[in-house]
């Protein structure tokens, strides 16, 4: 009887310890909270659902782990506080800069993307150099952001700031702006649609204003553990047949016309 008690509360204490084995561990996972903004066709919000190329990657991702997050979007500057001031963000998607290399954790690359500027098809002029941009009348670009800093960078003062990028492009068609920058080939073949507009209606000129690869920013406070579980997901879901399919929704779009 006492052997029996006594092997009976050894296999106990050997439970009770187990347990909290992997009550630590979960608690060692961080409660991530995942953000985006609306960067259509990344990522964007339609009909209170967040969607788009990113978004589904992201989302794969979560699949291979296991892991639901919900998906928050906001404003790109409230994104970049969030991100510098409160533990356990990730943000997508992001460009991953020099800049930006030591100021947080990363997982990636989504995919690699070019930001150039554009013309209206009737404007015959060409442009070949920086130079060249700085000669035009008024370049649309966005109110604030990466493209706007570097546009700045790049010392291209004649410009004019709008929050939206359909109103950026729509400055070319009412001819208030010689050219336009705010976002990849991608990016501006959706907003033409999205405006009705065919898909040779601008015109992308030689002058590339940035290109980098686009990563999943994490606070520095998420552990470098859980940024390898990420990352290694990632691998997985880009070597499948997932990661084909999802770029697949995501060609250059087709002439609405």
């Amino acid at each position: 009887m006492n052997f029996t008690r006594s092997a009976f509360l050894r296999i106990f204490t050997a439970l009770v310890c187990l347990a909290g084995s992997y009550s630590s561990q979960a608690i060692a996972q961080p409660d991530l909270k995942i953000i985006t903004e609306d960067w259509a066709p990344y990522n964007y919000e339609e009909d209170k659902v967040v969607k788009g190329l990113s978004t589904e990657i992201v989302q794969a991702i979560m699949d291979e782990l296991g892991e639901h997050y919900p998906i928050h979007i906001y404003p790109g500057p409230r994104g970049d506080r969030m991100l510098d001031t409160e533990p356990n963000i990730m943000y997508f998607s992001i460009f991953r800069t020099p800049e930006r290399e030591e100021k947080y954790k990363w997982i990636g690359p989504i995919s690699d993307q070019a930001i150039y500027f554009y013309k209206h098809k009737d404007n015959p002029k060409s442009y070949k150099t920086v130079d060249d941009i700085k000669q035009a009348s008024l370049v649309s670009v966005p109110y604030k952001g990466l493209v706007t800093d570097q546009v700045e960078a790049q010392g291209i003062t004649n410009v004019i700031r709008l929050q939206s990028r359909e109103r950026q492009l729509a400055m070319l068609f009412k001819d208030r702006a010689e050219l336009a920058v705010n976002t990849s080939p991608l990016g501006v073949a959706y907003y033409l649609k999205q405006m009705g507009k065919s898909a040779d209606s601008l015109v992308q000129t030689e002058v590339k204003l940035l290109e980098f690869p686009l990563y999943i920013a994490c606070s520095k406070e998420i552990p470098d553990s859980a940024i390898e579980r990420w990352q290694e997901a990632l691998e997985r879901v880009q070597a499948s047949d997932n990661y084909a399919n999802i770029y697949n929704k995501y060609p250059f779009l087709m002439d609405p016309h």
